[in-house]
């Protein structure tokens, strides 16, 4: 699901600023960008986050205002002051010219004078991160909430879609076998000269009424989407649990393609099939 989440937090010090934000990602991936010198927080933030999404992609920024500048120190590398001096020496003697190094000269020269700043304190800003990154992760739940609302709305309207075309199913199931028997009879008649033997008929029926009955699918598959419904009303992480149970339901529904050899009952099968791909577009953004 798709959301997003900002805030901020303010110290005499520091000024923090958390933003969240996620996109839809069959697995749970947490990304975290935090200034220079923070990346200790990095991983405090993943387990943060975990705790409010679950599955999909989150990016998270992390921006941090010091309203005290660092203590910076200037140091000479006196070892490679004095090698540039040498240097210059020789390279003087060499060329017939003066070889003096002047002060003018010293910024140039690489790497000569080494600028260092004090580490930041990360415990000391932690608390303002983890303030404004609770905050923020709450507001991106609260979006993807909603959204996951709106989402739930559309499956279960499509799933009761699903519960109707297999009641068509079953329904026609029975129809099936009489419709078989005529046309049994009707052959075997054709071929004895109407000397039909009505045990040969009932054996044949009955094997394949056997062959193609398809309460136990069409039981299955009931259970299933109760199963979906529970899931759903549960209040709980449950997108990998849709998934399971919309695979479930395919192939309930392609066991009863096969089985039945019906042209109607395939037709119902394609479209139930159908809708269980909308359902798992959906059931993929959810947490």
């Amino acid at each position: 699901m798709t959301g997003f989440g900002s805030a901020c937090a303010q110290s005499a010090s520091y000024s923090v600023k958390v933003e969240a934000r996620s996109v839809n990602h069959r697995f749970g991936e947490i990304a975290v960008r935090v200034p220079k010198g923070y990346q200790p927080i990095e991983d405090r933030l993943r387990r943060l986050a975990a705790e409010y999404v679950e599955r999909g992609r989150t990016e998270i920024f992390v921006t941090v205002e010091e309203f005290h500048g660092r203590q910076r120190t200037v140091r000479l590398d006196k070892e490679l002051l004095d090698g540039y001096r040498r240097a210059f020496l020789e390279a003087g003697e060499a060329l017939g010219l003066g070889g003096a190094l002047t002060l003018d000269m010293l910024p140039a020269l690489p790497d000569l004078f080494l600028v260092s700043e004090v580490e930041v304190d990360v415990e000391e800003v932690w608390p303002l991160v983890e303030r404004a990154a609770r905050e923020a992760f709450g507001r991106l739940a609260a979006m993807r909430a909603e959204e996951g609302r709106r989402l739930e709305e559309d499956m279960l309207r499509r799933l009761a879609n699903v519960e109707a075309l297999f009641a068509a199913i079953a329904r026609r199931s029975p129809v099936v076998v009489e419709l078989y028997r005529k046309r049994l009879a009707e052959r075997i008649g054709e071929l004895v000269a109407q000397d039909v033997d009505e045990q040969r008929i009932a054996l044949e029926v009955a094997l394949f009424a056997d062959k193609s009955n398809i309460d136990e699918e069409i039981t299955r598959a009931l259970s299933h989407i109760g199963q979906f419904r529970a899931a759903c009303a549960s209040g709980e992480a449950v997108g990998r649990k849709l998934d399971f149970l919309l695979q479930e339901l395919n192939r309930e529904a392609n066991t009863i393609g096969s089985k039945a050899q019906d042209g109607e009952i395939a037709r119902l099968v394609v479209e139930v099939k159908a809708e269980l791909e909308k359902i798992r577009e959906q059931a993929q953004n959810i947490q």
